[in-house]
């Protein structure tokens, strides 16, 4: 087997040229420059433009804020200007959602992109050389402006569709388009993108290349977010070409759900976790439709999951900032090992050495998620027990991690760190950077697309019904089948929520079936650790972190979208801000 080489977000300073003139050093062509007459003349030029439009794929891992603290998933300890979101403070002129590119001025900063697309798009054609390599580069612009237009739709749902570049002297004269406008023009490039990709690339140096798998699949989410009721009036027949163009990604038989061991899943759930773990850490893993990779010595765009993830005591592995804190609604929400529901406890002890019955027999994607009090965590000699229990007697000491620690001003708010998408083995203190790759699409969020399309068109049972979906994601964590009789919308939202746990997607579900509302109706809460002096350490749940206002200032109906900012408001008269002004 030939070794992958994988595609990593590269710069134009890779390319150089030289001019030198013996008579004049200021002839010499600047080294890591070259001409627009260069770029479009030339497809392995081309090519560099397009690969630093990847580069502008902001994955979670990147990010300070995430979309999961929007939701009932995260606490996020440093608000960096989330509360805008959180504490319904959004306006046309407070518009940020964080301080990270992408969320300090998601308008503009898509935009932007979506220039540089449009521009690789207009020239592209024109390039001499392959046919095949010309469509591939083109069917990935187009790919990568329909993604930026999906984000964009689903921030602010009516948007200009601006399909070209502008000079100089050209009149801006774009208004927000209709939401089904945008979607249209969204599965248009998908589509268009899909014809010209392949399913796979013949050379290995090609992997992490945008696929015509990418461009279905989402197609596929573009499409169940217009059948949902935020976007529109829902109808049958968008729930059917939502379910079709899920099936479109199966009917390529490129993608399926790598297998774990999940026989002892009830007597050590813990260690079918640490397999499922690793599902995230493998960009080669086969269920994954489209990724981000980032490469250990030289990246465009840091993974930061270490840093915000990682508990704050010292350690290998550890003095992170503790920023995203998972909380006790979600602690609360796994079901147990063997399906059943957990039984929330406010309350319980356990003995010197013991992990307390409130986390005990839980399913693995519980302990796939949490970094646990009593936890064995960090690399070499650096792994030690995780240490969240404050003092409850004198003489005993408050643990590393705690917020009666030395770093107790990254301590977790809410008791618990994010495990998921932190490799064990990564040496927190040597030389390379984090690389595990952030999963922008895999096969369980289709399956779980196609089985919401399935629910809404009443096609419940048989081998393409919404049960099966279901299943499947199931069944690879070792989870009991969904049966006749069972609730099965239940058991939908119940599998979405766990198996795409803190992966983004929870904040734009609530949006689109317009449920903030409820999620906020309740405050974020924690649990609260004391350990005594024989070891005993007590347990209690429900501690208020955090009351959030969904309606705000603004009003619910607002807050369910982003507002357009004050200066483009400004600049384009013809921009309405609604439902804003």
């Amino acid at each position: 087997m030939k070794t992958k080489h994988f595609l990593y977000t590269l710069t134009f300073a890779c390319l150089s040229w030289s001019a030198t003139s013996c008579v004049d050093i200021l002839d010499v062509a600047p080294m890591s420059t070259f001409s627009d007459e260069a770029v479009w003349n030339d497809l392995a030029l081309s090519e560099t433009y397009l690969n630093a439009q990847y580069a502008n794929l902001w994955a979670e891992s990147m990010k300070g804020t995430r979309f999961a603290h929007f939701t009932d998933e995260v606490f996020q300890k440093h608000t960096y200007g989330s509360e805008n979101v959180t504490q319904g403070l959004l306006n046309c002129d407070t518009y940020s959602i964080g301080w990270d590119d992408t969320m300090w001025d998601p308008w503009g900063t898509y935009y932007g992109y979506i220039k540089s697309i449009n521009l690789f798009l207009e020239r592209i054609d024109g390039v001499p050389g392959d046919e095949e390599w010309r469509n591939w580069q083109k069917g990935q612009a187009l790919f990568l402006r329909a993604w930026n237009y999906h984000m964009l739709y689903s921030l602010y749902g009516r948007v200009p569709i601006v399909d070209h570049t502008y000079g100089l002297n050209d009149t801006f004269e774009e208004v927000r388009a209709d939401m089904d406008d945008v979607a249209a023009f969204i599965v248009k490039d998908c589509d268009d993108a899909a014809a010209l990709l392949p399913v796979s690339y013949p050379d290995n140096s090609d992997f992490g290349r945008i696929t015509k798998g990418a461009a279905l699949a989402l197609k596929s989410r573009v499409l169940l977010y217009q059948a949902s009721p935020l976007f529109g009036t829902p109808s049958a027949e968008k729930w059917q070409a939502a379910a079709d163009a899920a099936h479109a990604v199966f009917d390529l038989n490129e993608y399926h759900l790598q297998d774990i061991n999940t026989a002892n899943v009830v007597a050590d759930p813990k260690s079918v976790a640490d397999e499922y773990g690793n599902l995230f850490l493998n960009p080669e893993n086969p269920e994954v439709i489209f990724e981000k990779l980032y490469d250990p010595k030289y990246g465009a765009g840091e993974n930061m999951s270490y840093l915000y993830q990682a508990p704050c005591g010292i350690g290998n592995g550890f003095q992170g900032w503790g920023n995203f804190n998972p909380t006790q609604e979600m602690a609360d929400f796994f079901q147990n090992a063997d399906g059943s529901a957990f039984v929330p406890q406010s309350y319980c002890e356990a003995p010197a050495g013991t992990m307390p019955s409130i986390w005990q027999g839980r399913e693995p994607r519980f302990y796939a998620a949490f970094i646990l009090d009593g936890d064995m965590w960090g690399y070499g000699d650096g792994r030690r027990e995780v240490e969240v229990f404050r003092s409850g007697e004198d003489g005993v000491a408050a643990g590393k991690d705690s917020d009666q620690g030395a770093y107790y001003w990254n301590a977790t708010n809410t008791g618990y760190s994010m495990r998921k998408f932190l490799d064990p083995n990564y040496d927190s203190a040597g030389t390379t950077m984090h690389s595990t790759p952030w999963f922008f699409i895999r096969l369980a969020e289709i399956y779980l697309n196609y089985a919401e399309c399935q629910l809404q068109l009443g096609n419940v049972e048989g081998a393409e019904g919404a049960r099966e979906y279901i299943n499947k994601v199931r069944r690879r964590v070792g989870l009991p089948e969904i049966q006749a009789g069972d609730d099965i919308w239940a058991a939908y939202y119940y599998e979405r929520q766990a198996e795409l746990m803190f992966e983004g997607q929870r904040w734009f579900d609530l949006r689109r079936w317009k449920k903030m509302e409820e999620c906020y109706s309740k405050p974020v809460t924690g649990i609260t650790i004391y350990k005594y002096k024989d070891g005993t350490k007590r347990y209690w749940t429900g501690n208020v972190v955090s009351v959030r206002n969904f309606a705000g200032v603004a009003g619910a109906e607002a807050h369910y979208w982003l507002p357009v900012p004050r200066y483009e408001l400004r600049r384009s008269p013809l921009i309405d801000a609604q439902p804003y002004e």
